[in-house]
Formats: structure tokens, sequence, C-alpha cells
């Protein structure tokens, strides 16, 4: 390595650094949130030297200087982006038509595993807010109170708890 690269990587180090990001040991490399990103200082034949950003799943940025300096802020910025890239999973958010069916799925498949068939007291709907929900209802019916108790056992640990419960 040549002397111009190595004072390069120094400037860099410094650069980076006072932006927030710790040099990791060993080749030029960053650690942002526990994710170390690797950084190369190069030198083109005809325009002088040039940052090189690593990602190992996508192609690799090259940050040139201009007007004789580089842009430590974009530079740092891309190594932030790649690091929490890493450590966020991807969320692949469902249309609505997509919750809807799924949610219609649900609800038809507890049908047919309950039993509900449209004669039964009890309806199986799909949720029209929750995501992975369905609507369970029941009836008006006349009930003793051994019933009502039995009832509530069967369904008090499926129940939403109520947000000034004291359960």
């Amino acid at each position: 390595m040549d002397e111009e690269t190595r004072n390069v990587e120094i400037l860099a180090e410094r650069a980076l650094t006072q932006r927030g990001l710790t040099r990791a040991p060993g080749p030029l490399a960053f650690v942002y949130a526990g994710q170390q990103v690797q950084v190369t200082v190069d030198k083109s034949l005809y325009r002088g030297h040039f940052i090189t950003v690593h990602d190992g799943h996508r192609p690799a940025r090259q940050f040139r200087a201009t007007a004789g300096g580089y842009d430590w802020n974009m530079i740092a910025a891309h190594i932030i982006e790649i690091a929490k890239q890493r450590i966020e999973p991807v969320a692949c958010t469902p249309k609505p038509a997509q919750i809807k069916d799924q949610n219609r799925q649900l609800a038809d498949e507890l049908s047919t595993i309950t039993g509900m068939g449209p004669d039964s007291r009890l309806s199986i709907q799909p949720s029209p807010n929750a995501p992975g929900c369905v609507r369970v209802r029941l009836d008006e019916i006349d009930l003793d109170p051994v019933s009502v108790i039995q009832l509530y056992t069967a369904v008090a640990g499926a129940l939403p708890k109520k947000p000034n419960s004291k359960r």
C-alpha cells in the first residue's frame, strides 16, 4: 500500500469515527449497532483515490472525492444503512386483500374443525380489522346458571382482557 492510500485510510478512520462509527480491528471496517461493514480505499489510474463500502448482499458502492474532499456524511450514512438492514428483518406487509383472504380461509377452517354449520348458534366470521383473527358470535340463548358458568370457563382464556381489568 502506498503512502497516499494509507493517508486516505487514516483520513477515513478519523472522519467516520467523528460520525459515531467505531473502527473494527483488522482490515479497514467500521462497526455500527454490532454490525461490521468493510471499507476499502483504492486508487484508479486516472481519477485518483476512491472509497468503497462493501455489503455482501448488494454491489459495493464507491465514493470519490469531489472538490478536493469526500462526502463523509454520505459515506457514514451508507455504512449505517447497511448495518441497520442487516439487523432489521425485511417486513413483508400483506395487502388488505391478502389479509381478507387469509381471515376468510381461517374462519372456514375453524368452522370445519368445530363442525359449525349454517344451523349452528355459534358463527365464525373473518375479522375485518385484525389479521389472523376471526369474529365469533353466539346467538342469544337462555341458559341455566350452571351452563353459564361452564360456558364462561370454556371461553374465559380466549377472551381479551379489558383495559381496566384486574384479572
